[in-house]
């Protein structure tokens, strides 16, 4: 499997995370906060579409993105059930609110994994 493929697969999957634990943790009968919480939802996607954008760019490293994607996507995977079901520490009322700096979080890791790929890339390249 190409790796640029397997970016795409594994971005949707992690990217499906964050808004599927979300909804899961908000209350969705109050009709009037609908788009707020859908515009809650594509934050938390948005990480794994600047993903989707490096990939498809040829400026950035495709093992850079791979890495980008692996290390964001355990990192949102491990705090989104963290805060979903409490395994080491206590509920709070503020979970829901919690999960929306993850994704904050996630584009920092983005883009300095992106960044350091593209710094040691860019030696490679004057060395020769």
């Amino acid at each position: 499997m190409k790796i640029k493929t397997f970016t795409y697969a594994l971005s949707a999957a992690f990217g499906l995370i964050g808004p599927a634990f979300f909804l899961r943790n908000i209350n969705l009968s109050d009709w009037g906060m609908l788009l707020v919480e859908l515009g809650f939802a594509l934050w938390l996607v948005s990480p794994f579409v600047l993903i989707a954008m490096a990939v498809r760019s040829d400026r950035f490293s495709a093992i850079g993105a791979l890495i980008a994607t692996i290390l964001a996507g355990l990192f949102g995977a491990w705090f989104y059930t963290e805060l979903t079901f409490h395994f080491t520490t206590k509920s709070d009322a503020q979970d829901a609110i919690a999960m929306l700096f993850v994704a904050a979080y996630q584009h920092a890791i983005i883009v300095l994994t992106l960044s350091l790929f593209s710094f040691f890339g860019w030696l490679q390249t004057r060395r020769k």
